[in-house]
């Protein structure tokens, strides 16, 4: 049984299937139709390549349908110079207005952030998002309270991180764990070599979806520094992190209190050209 599908009345036999495949499992020759047997149907990742370069939306690999898939739109892509501007007006934002993002909208921006890429293409994340500035303050006590052990539990990491003066900070009613953020985003993928690394490119995703619709990001790196830390297991329990996962990145986010209006100068590229 042949599992890619081809439909021969669309197929141009141009053998771009093939030639797109990250795993390299169609057979196809110019002027022939591709076909995919059964065996290295094994291999296949399901990231679609194949029906998302054929001309004539002719193939259906292995798992995936091509009635499922939506058409691209070019008219609605950026130009180069407004997708710099996004990038480069993108600042991490620390002071937020007491206004709730809409939950419509978070799914809207986690629903196009799955586009990122992953690993072999598991698409293994999920996401946690603290929808309301109580829970979002519950985390940042939690995190408050492993950073007061930290003297005598983890020396080394106390004086990294400053904990002492982050928890003196807390206690004078100065939030530097979040920032008076009325949400928080956190990445969860399982223990595994590509887990940190999907979770940093999907959250960045995020991070420039949220900036085209005018929400404000900061990047949680002590509740990072939390999440894998061993003394820190109720902040992992609080967010429901399980033995077998790491919450590998997290986003502050809600609408900005004060909008940038420069580019400020950043260091020159370093660049090795060979």
């Amino acid at each position: 049984m042949n599992v890619f599908t081809v439909n021969h009345d669309l197929c141009r036999k141009d053998g771009i299937c093939a030639l797109v495949c990250p795993v390299h499992i169609i057979d196809a020759e110019v002027g022939s139709y591709p076909t995919l047997d059964k065996h290295k149907a094994a291999y296949c990742i399901g990231c679609g390549q194949c029906m998302a370069f054929c001309p004539t939306q002719a193939c259906s690999a292995p798992g995936l349908d091509q009635k499922d898939c939506l058409p691209l739109h070019p008219e609605l892509m950026p130009t180069a110079d407004q997708a710099e501007e996004l990038a480069s007006s993108r600042r991490s934002v620390r002071n937020f207005k007491n206004k709730n993002i809409p939950r419509e909208q978070f799914k809207r921006l986690l629903e196009a952030a799955r586009f990122a890429p992953t690993a072999k293409n598991v698409q293994n994340l999920r996401w946690i998002v603290l929808e309301s500035r109580e829970q979002v303050v519950k985390l940042a006590e939690l995190v408050v309270d492993w950073m007061r052990l930290l003297p005598q539990t983890d020396p080394v990491v106390d004086e990294a991180m400053h904990a002492s003066g982050l928890v003196r900070a807390w206690d004078r009613g100065v939030d530097v764990i979040t920032r008076t953020a009325p949400h928080l985003a956190v990445v969860v993928a399982p223990k595994w070599r590509w887990g940190q690394a999907d979770s940093v490119i999907a959250i960045t995703y995020l991070e420039l979806l949220a900036q085209a619709q005018g929400i404000g990001c900061c990047w949680g790196g002590y509740l990072c520094m939390a999440f894998e830390h061993p003394a820190a297991q109720p902040v992992r329990d609080f967010l429901g992190i399980g033995p077998d996962e790491m919450g590998f990145a997290a986003q502050m986010m809600g609408y900005p209190l004060f909008k940038a209006k420069v580019r400020p100068v950043r260091k020159q590229p370093d660049i090795t050209w060979k």
